[in-house]
């Protein structure tokens, strides 16, 4: 499924791949720039197309609040919403359990 299309403003979405990224409206540098994890759960806030990038597919970003009030953006691909966090967490230890 899609954030873009089933979360509301202030939903809780969940990180699925680690990515570096700065504030919004700050240019990129390391010194500034966040590290986030798989797991960790950010807040929606909006979604937007960045018609600079080359590939349909990437185009699309969320822009998303952190815990700490700060705000990012990130290419969609990088997000689930929080119920599909949960079905692939149960699927995994279903599946892949010791």
């Amino acid at each position: 499924m899609s954030v873009i299309t089933e979360s509301l403003e202030n939903d809780p979405i969940v990180i699925i791949a680690n990515f570096v990224a700065c504030e919004d409206g700050t240019e990129f540098d390391w010194e500034l720039a966040r590290e986030f994890e798989i797991g960790e759960v950010v807040y929606f806030i909006d979604f937007f197309k960045d018609s600079n990038t080359k590939q349909e597919y990437l185009q699309w970003f969320i822009k998303f609040r952190t815990k700490e009030g700060k705000l990012y953006s990130a290419t969609q691909r990088l997000f689930v919403c929080a119920y599909e966090w949960q079905e692939i967490v149960e699927y995994i230890k279903t599946n892949y359990h010791n």
